[in-house]
């Protein structure tokens, strides 16, 4: 999936980029969608597809409904070859 990014100097490019999902806890747990986003020395962040606001790993499983989880990785799915919004 191709995203479009706004540089520093006001350019738009295009990066490749994967689809990350996480579902809340139970039966009827809420879905939320972000973008994988990198930045720094190995520091993982995800866009939020709702508000654009950038979200740790932790945070985006919280805010999906999952509560605080000792390895918030396991609990985030990366689909790189999906449409988002599904």
């Amino acid at each position: 999936m191709s995203v479009i990014v706004r540089r520093g100097s006001g350019r738009i490019a295009t990066e490749k980029t994967a689809l990350l999902s996480t579902r809340g806890d139970g039966r009827n747990g809420r879905k939320i969608q972000g973008f994988l986003y990198k930045c720094g020395w190995g520091e993982v962040r995800i866009v939020y597809v709702c508000h654009g606001s950038f979200l740790m790993p932790a945070e985006f499983v919280k805010h999906g409904g999952g509560g605080d989880v000792a390895h918030p990785l396991k609990h985030i799915i990366a689909n790189p070859s999906s449409p988002p919004f599904l």
